[in-house]
């Protein structure tokens, strides 16, 4: 997860000598622990990703929450919760992503969670379906202090958007664009950054260009195309080899098509804390099967460096292909 210009630009701004400290030894004990093969965590994380919800609008094809195979219970992150985990890790962490699963905007206080993280000098992330974006919430989104929304348009048309985003609207989330965008430029500022993202697949793939130039006619300042992550339909596959992670084995079933290597600098830099407080290994964690600890039971300092939590490395170090959850992931 390395920024792009504008972005790191703004992380520099929030730089202190102590996070930058800790981003050195975070480094450090990642390029110690491959090359020993064991785990040396001397450092926190420079990012985190925070669960406001487990609740969604919509009902994606090959989400858990909207597909309705995620096992673990919904539910909405409470904001004491939340802030106590912000107090303990904001002085040398200071990349915020509050989104896992779920739509961050249905959980009533998501505003006041990005302010209380941008106070204290974080980058604050949200990525969204777009569903939410009216006008009241445009004008506290550019107030609060938060850099940058990642907001999903799948498709140029309502066909092929609703072929994934199912219960979607894309001319509310074209509309949502445009309201942020203007708003940005009634009080003057270039913060949220707006970023398109794309989930190219076999359905959207030739509308890539107008998704382009539709983000660009909607005031939108980059667009990202990203493969898409396939549990259950083949049939979303894309032909374009550039945006598909995937091969077919002999067997007609999809496998990852980069080899999955014995690393993963997620372990090392971006935690992932689910809406009831579970640490979880990372994002792909989708069911909290690995769960490491609970926030509400110990500090973060403890539960980043216990045993679970290092024994769960060690195996990323020796034997990642064995473990189920990196069967997904391009890291």
């Amino acid at each position: 997860m390395w920024p792009k210009r504008k972005e790191f630009f703004s992380l520099l701004s929030i730089l202190t000598f102590q996070r930058f400290w800790n981003l050195h030894k975070l480094l450090f004990s990642y390029w110690v622990s491959i090359i020993t093969k064991k785990p040396y965590v001397w450092a926190q994380p420079f990012a985190i990703s925070i669960e406001p919800t487990t609740l969604c609008n919509l009902h994606c094809a090959e989400c858990p929450t909207g597909n309705k195979t995620l096992t673990r219970p919904m539910g909405k992150m409470d904001i004491v919760n939340f802030k106590k985990i912000i107090d303990q890790v904001y002085l040398k962490t200071f990349y915020l992503n509050l989104y896992l699963q779920g739509e961050p905007f249905l959980h009533s206080e998501i505003i006041e969670m990005i302010a209380y993280a941008a106070k204290k000098r974080m980058f604050v992330c949200v990525s969204t379906n777009g569903h939410f974006l009216d006008e009241n919430t445009c004008n506290n989104l550019v107030k609060c202090g938060m850099q940058k929304i990642i907001i999903s348009v799948d498709g140029a048309t309502n066909e092929s958007y609703n072929k994934y985003r199912k219960g979607g609207d894309l001319t509310k989330v074209i509309d949502g664009i445009k309201t942020l965008s203007q708003t940005k430029k009634i009080r003057n500022t270039y913060n949220p950054e707006i970023v398109i993202q794309m989930l190219v697949n076999n359905y959207n793939e030739h509308e890539i260009d107008i998704v382009k130039r539709l983000s660009e006619e909607q005031g939108a300042n980059r667009i990202e195309l990203k493969s898409m992550q396939i549990y259950n339909d083949n049939n979303f596959l894309s032909n374009i080899n550039k945006h598909n992670r995937y091969i077919k084995d002999k067997n007609g079933n999809l496998i990852l098509k980069n080899k999955i290597q014995n690393r993963c600098f997620r372990l090392w830099s971006n935690a992932a804390i689910t809406w009831d407080g579970k640490l979880i290994p990372c994002c792909y964690d989708k069911n909290a099967t690995h769960e490491i600890g609970n926030i509400q039971i110990n500090s973060f300092k403890q539960l980043w460096v216990n045993n679970e939590f290092n024994t769960f490395r060690n195996n990323i170090l020796n034997k990642r292909k064995n473990i189920d959850i990196c069967k997904n992931c391009t890291e």
